[in-house]
């Protein structure tokens, strides 16, 4: 399995037991969103503000790492790419954080809870007006990539809009968001969107074999892993990462139909809601949810695409679209009324094998 990594504090950009963008150099696939960077880029004709789309784990904060390379002056090993080598001065500077003209805003760390914030304060907003203000230390671009603007809180939002409205010369601003059409509209109309699609499933396939040993217990996590997570590398590699915890309860929960394996769904529960494993907890009804949606088109074809086999549960397309919207319902409300959530995903389990 792909070997784990850990920090001396979480931090907000970064998936469970996955690299931090920043350390990652190769880019799966979003070959068209390069290539039309670097071209404005090369023809100096780039725009100030670029807001980079789509499903976490997709590549977004890999591409946007790639630009902010290229843009501080790090040299690309081909044309018409971003691909400046971790070898060079400048990637390891941005790497380290250490860049004068590169700023990361992201939620940031609380000492005193020890706990990531919800949301990015408007403090750290201020800060990208405070950095713009300032010359460049080398003369060239400054760069603020803020990975992601949907954890701002409205009040944050609003302090970027002066930016984004009145850019300083050789100014970038990179906006990360998974929910585009969730942000405000006056965000949205200043940026170049570049939206991220997902990697086809051949291609992530054989790029997530080359990240973990391959006995055979791997290769059905790798195949798991394809399949659940919607053509995002990143997703995918956070689901092997996590296969002893997320995956194989998974696989066992699904074979264990049509009997009622309450002891089981215990265990599950039991191990999801600690907190040490809250990101597994994620992945996990992640997981479910997509599962149900390939058994409803299951339902409705005879055509199986999902994770592992079909449940062997008799029910129509309708019912199980019914029973995914319930879940998801539990799963809302355990979340925004801070519910005890072994029994919200408890309650889940049994849900689907209930007559």
């Amino acid at each position: 399995m792909a070997k784990a990594v850990t920090d001396a504090y979480p931090e907000a950009d970064r998936a469970d037991g996955c690299p931090r963008p920043r350390d990652v150099y190769a880019l799966l696939g979003h070959t068209s969103a390069e290539a039309r960077f670097a071209k404005m880029f090369a023809n100096n004709s780039l725009h100030h503000a670029w807001l980079i789309s789509g499903p976490k784990g997709i590549g977004k904060a890999t591409l946007a790492y790639r630009m902010i390379r290229t843009a501080l002056g790090g040299q690309p090993q081909n044309t018409g790419k971003l691909d400046v080598p971790a070898s060079d001065p400048v990637a390891q500077r941005v790497q380290s954080l250490g860049h004068g003209d590169f700023l990361l805003i992201r939620r940031p760390y609380d000492p005193k809870t020890k706990k990531l914030r919800a949301e990015t304060p408007i403090a750290e907003a201020r800060k990208v007006s405070e950095f713009f203000s300032r010359k460049a230390s080398e003369g060239g671009w400054r760069v603020c990539l803020i990975d992601s603007i949907d954890e701002m809180n409205r009040n944050a939002t609003n302090a970027l809009l002066k930016t984004l409205e009145e850019p300083p010369e050789r100014a970038l601003l990179i906006l990360i968001s998974h929910a585009p059409g969730r942000l405000l509209p006056t965000i949205r109309s200043r940026c170049m969107a570049l939206p991220l699609r997902p990697v086809p499933e051949t291609d992530l396939r054989d790029w997530l074999a080359g990240q973990v040993n391959a006995p055979a217990e791997d290769v059905e996590d790798v195949e798991a892993a394809v399949k659940l997570a919607g053509g995002a590398p990143g997703k995918a590699f956070a689901y092997v990462q996590n296969a002893e915890t997320v995956l194989r309860p998974l696989a066992r929960f699904m074979r264990g139909f049509p009997a009622q394996n309450t002891r089981l769904y215990h265990t599950i529960s039991d191990t999801l809601a600690l907190a040490k494993n809250a990101a597994c907890h994620d992945l996990f009804w992640d997981g479910l949810q997509d599962i149900l949606h390939a058994q409803a088109i299951y339902a409705a074809t005879g055509q199986w695409d999902g994770a592992y086999e079909p449940l062997a549960l008799t029910r129509g397309a309708d019912e199980w679209v019914a029973i995914r919207a319930e879940l998801n319902q539990m799963r809302l409300a355990g979340a925004g009324l801070n519910m005890n959530k072994k029994n919200v995903l408890l309650q889940g389990l049994m849900r689907i094998g209930a007559d």
